[in-house]
Parts: structure tokens; sequence; C-alpha cells
């Protein structure tokens, strides 16, 4: 039988049967696996064997032994739906041990995928529920340290993707946003860093690392510095096609707020050293470093040091996020066979 007859029946219970019964997905469970065999470069075919293996669609008893093994088969084969499941699976034990490094890294890869898709304006999409995941994993402290303040800004996000995504339709949303809106209320608010950030301005550690996730990006960084040694650094996405870059989504945990922008201001203090290819200048990177030890980022472009700051802490001030808030508007990851 060739491919595309094999594709029918594999794919006729999403499709074209209204009701299917369990002969059917038998009958789409058997396509599948000869169709893996045929064309084991294709991770389709594993991905939805790993679904259908989960639910027991085809047998009415969930198999999730067998389901993580065709998980892991899609997962190298850079399927993100079949990495986003597989990262569950780990993370619970369900069909073989716990692997909580695994796990978390696997979320962390599938996250920063949804949320690049969601910058670039896919919000019917699965950003909101990978967002969930991070904000969970993190507010529970199960395979990584507890941390709700880290956790607020990614349920921040799920909460504000979920409310694009409720635009198109409402597959399981309500309980999405359910649990989204009671993690949040479980996690441990931000008193102390409020009533800091109201006072001095919102401490923001170091610049985050997700604005260059994306390796078709650049990014520009201007720099003004004043007389007291403050720095001011704005930062813009670009394009390396010259295309429309990608928003950038800004979550601010202490404020309990999420943007949607085209730059990102951030202001640094007590910066002990500044270095610049061409000072003055606005500077062009497409990855950056951070060097505990000496507390030192540094700029690149193909390799080649455009900048680095060192020591210093970024803070966005009251009037900066006021800003924000005046300039910012909505700017969503790949669905699949489940």
């Amino acid at each position: 039988m060739n491919i595309r007859k094999l594709e029918r029946i594999a794919y006729a219970p999403y499709d074209t049967i209204q009701n299917p019964t369990r002969e059917d997905w038998q009958k789409s469970y058997d396509a599948l696996v000869q169709l893996a065999a045929e064309k084991p470069e294709d991770g389709r075919y594993p991905n939805t064997l790993g679904y259908l293996c989960y639910y027991g669609r085809h047998t009415g008893q969930r198999n999730y032994e067998e389901a993580r093994m065709w998980f892991e088969k899609g997962n190298e084969l850079h399927m993100i739906e079949s990495a986003y499941k597989l990262s569950d699976m780990l993370a619970e034990g369900m069909g073989g041990p716990v692997d909580g490094d695994r796990a978390m890294k696997l979320r962390i890869l599938v996250y920063l995928f949804c949320r690049d898709e969601f910058e670039g304006g896919m919000q019917d999409s699965k950003f909101a529920d990978t967002a969930l995941r991070m904000g969970r994993m993190l507010h529970e402290g199960k395979i990584c340290p507890r941390n709700d303040l880290e956790a607020l800004g990614y349920l921040l996000e799920a909460k504000y993707a979920i409310e694009c995504r409720k635009q198109y339709h409402e597959y399981g949303d309500e309980t999405v946003e359910q649990n989204i809106l009671r993690l949040i209320d479980e996690c441990e608010k931000p008193d102390n860093e409020v009533r800091n950030w109201k006072q001095f301005g919102l401490n923001l550690g170091r610049v985050p690392d997700h604005l260059l996730a994306n390796k078709d990006l650049l990014m520009t960084m201007k720099m003004d510095v004043d007389d007291r040694g403050t720095i001011r650094l704005e930062f813009r996405r670009r394009r390396k096609d010259g295309k429309k870059p990608n928003k950038i989504l800004w979550s601010i945990a202490p404020a309990m707020k999420v943007y949607m922008l085209d730059s990102v201001v951030l202001y640094g203090a007590e910066v002990r050293k500044i270095w610049s290819r061409t000072p003055g200048e606005t500077v062009t990177c497409d990855r950056y470093e951070y060097a505990e030890d000496t507390e030192t980022y540094t700029f690149f472009l193909d390799n080649e040091p455009q900048c680095s700051l060192q020591g210093g802490w970024f803070v966005l001030p009251m009037d900066e996020l006021k800003k924000t808030e005046m300039d910012s508007h909505p700017g969503g990851a790949p669905g699949g066979r489940q």
C-alpha cells in the first residue's frame, strides 16, 4: 500500500470519521506503525502514535510505556509536540522513571520555541500551556528549586496568552485559565518587592536571556551614560532577513504585569566598566554571554565581541514603566494530532 493510502487510513479518525470506534483507531494505529517503519525520518507518525497510546484510543487502556517510547522517537525527529508531552511524562514518571533534569531542559526548549511563535503573532497556539507548565514547575519545586517570583512571570505570560487565544476557540481554555489563575493565587505574592519597586523602581537583576532566543534575530542596543554613571539601555530586535521582527513579550512579576513591546528599556546602575568597539553608536549583536564570576556581559556579532558591561544591576523606574504601559499593544506554537 502506498504512503498516501496509508495516511488516509491513519488519519481518518481525525479527519473523516465523525464518531470513530476502537476498531477505527486500531486501523489508524496499524497504518501509523507501518508509516513510521517506511518513513523513519518523519516525526509526525511517532508523535501521533504517542498520543494514541497515551489515551489508549485503539485499545481502551492507556499504555504510558509505549507512549513514552513513541514520544522519544518524535522528539529525536524534532517534533515539538513530542518534546512537550515527553517532558510531562519524564517529570511525573509516567511510563518510566522520573528524570527531572531532562524534563526541565525539554520544558525550557518547548517554552522558548512556543514563545518565539507567539511573539511572531501566532496567538492560536500552545504557548499558554507551555508557560503554565513552566510556572507550575517553579511553584511546586519538585524537579527544580521553588521560586514563586519567577513562577509568577511565567503564569502572567500564560494568562496573557490564554486571553489572546480565546479569541479563536474555546478548546479546554476554561480549564486551562482556571489552572493559571489558581496557581497565581497560590504563589506567594512579592509584597516586599512591590513596596521597593514603588519607591525605587523595579529591580530586574540581569538582562533577560530570551531576547535573542531565535537564531534569525539580531538585537540592537543603544546605550546612553549620564554623569553619575547610570546607563540607559534600549534593546530592539532586528531580523537578519530584513523582515519585520517579532515583538518582545515582557513580563514583570513584581508589578504583576505583562506587555508586548517593540523595545525594552533598562537602566543599569553601578556599572564599573563599559567597553565598546564603536563608542557612542548603536551596538548590534546576535548573542550575549554573562560571566558570573566577573559580573560581565559581553555582546557578540559573528563571534566578535562588540561591547561589554561589568558590574551593575538593572532597574525599570516608575516613569519608564508608565511609559511602557502607554506604548504597549498586543501582538502566540504549532498544533498536532492528539
